[in-house]
């Protein structure tokens, strides 16, 4: 059992240590890692391709339960300058 905590343990993982061959799901998480690595692409998409690639391979994916959305957004420092 191997726990991934980061982009880059999943990039490393998917790119030396990945029990099948090249198939599609595979490519799209290679290349969705890679632009995440680079910033080019969100972090969420990332794990949902890395996910993917490795439910078809057959690993066990353990998710953590995530509650529902609230629907309110949490905005840090959006309000009204304040004067010094």
């Amino acid at each position: 059992m191997r726990v991934v905590t980061s982009t880059l343990e999943a990039a490393e993982q998917i790119l030396t240590d990945w029990p099948v061959e090249e198939v599609e799901s595979l490519s799209a998480a290679k290349y969705a890692l890679l632009a995440c690595l680079e910033g080019n692409r969100s972090p969420g998409a990332a794990r949902f391709a890395f996910i993917q690639a490795a439910r078809e391979a057959g690993n066990y994916v353990d998710e953590p339960v995530r509650g529902p959305p609230t629907g309110k957004s949490f905005r840090w420092h959006k309000g009204k300058p304040r004067r010094v």
